[in-house]
Formats: structure tokens, sequence, C-alpha cells
């Protein structure tokens, strides 16, 4: 049922947000090194390659790693494969669907979709040089 509720939302996003993606040229933000302000007051460091995003979290000293799949030029499923997080382990293999909303050369805003957010939560990542 959670599956299904997860495949409803990537597509419902895709009519909500499609018009906007044309204009949008996201291969900017495909690979590179970023950093995301986490709402618990963490700092998230992020490697992203053309296959994998790895995820270090500076104060719980936890790590993820995830497969990347862009599904579209700005939308892309993190599926988590591995985590140093005992609290996560359950949640490997599962999927967070990724849709990128603006950006500039310095950051993108998006919003990421889960089980867990079916709503959907916004966030901006930083990118390094």
């Amino acid at each position: 049922m959670t599956y299904l509720l997860f495949i409803l939302f990537i597509f419902a996003s895709s009519t909500v947000f499609g018009q906007s993606e044309e204009m949008l040229d996201c291969s900017y933000y495909k690979t590179g090194r970023f950093v995301l302000s986490a709402p618990e007051g963490d700092q998230i460091k992020i490697k992203r390659t053309k296959k994998y995003q790895i995820e270090t979290y500076n104060k719980a000293h936890k790590k993820h790693k995830f497969k990347i799949e862009w599904t579209s030029e700005c939308e892309y499923i993190l599926t988590l494969l591995k985590t140093t997080s005992a609290n996560n382990e359950v949640l490997v293999g599962k999927g967070l669907l990724c849709k990128i909303l603006s950006g500039e050369e310095s950051y993108y805003s998006c919003i990421i979709i889960s089980p867990e957010h079916p709503a959907g939560r916004k966030c901006e990542l930083t990118k390094l040089r």
C-alpha cells in the first residue's frame, strides 16, 4: 500500500511540476558536491556521481549511500543502498522522489517526496565548487 502511494505521488508531482521543468536546465546539479542543512540542525555533506549519492551527517556521525536514477531532466529517485544508522536500516531498498523546482549556479531548491512525507518536504542544496 505504501509503495502504491509512493507511485501515485510520483505521477502527481510530474503533472504538477512538469511545466516549469521545460525552462530549467538541471544538468549542472547531476554531479558534484553539495551541502544541505537538515531540519534537525545537522549539516549534511553530499557527494553525487552519475550513479551514486553519498550523504555524510556531521553531528549524527552517520552515512548513507544511495543509487541515483534520473527519471527526467529535473527529477530523480534516490534508493537507499547502505547506511551506518541502525535506525535507517529498514529503509534500505526504499526510494525517495526528488524534484528540482528552481536553481541558480550555487544552489537549487527541491521537494523530496517519501512514504513518510507524501506531501513532500522542501529543501535547498548548496553546490560547492
